[in-house]
């Protein structure tokens, strides 16, 4: 999911984008505490490389 909503964006869109479809959808509430761990380190992990990338572009 977190792929087919970021991919093709730049990394400021990524930095902007809100993903606010993880708790619309219910995902959040329905996954383990350890598997939420994981998905919140996901998204983290791809917010580093989009400002990783920014930095390198300017």
């Amino acid at each position: 999911l977190l792929i087919r909503v970021l991919n093709g964006r730049t990394p400021q869109e990524i930095l902007d984008t809100q993903l606010y479809f993880i708790d619309a959808i219910g995902l959040s509430a329905n996954l383990s505490p350890t598997r939420a761990n994981g998905l919140a380190a996901m998204v983290k992990q791809m917010r580093l490389y989009a400002l990783a990338f920014q930095a390198k572009a300017d």
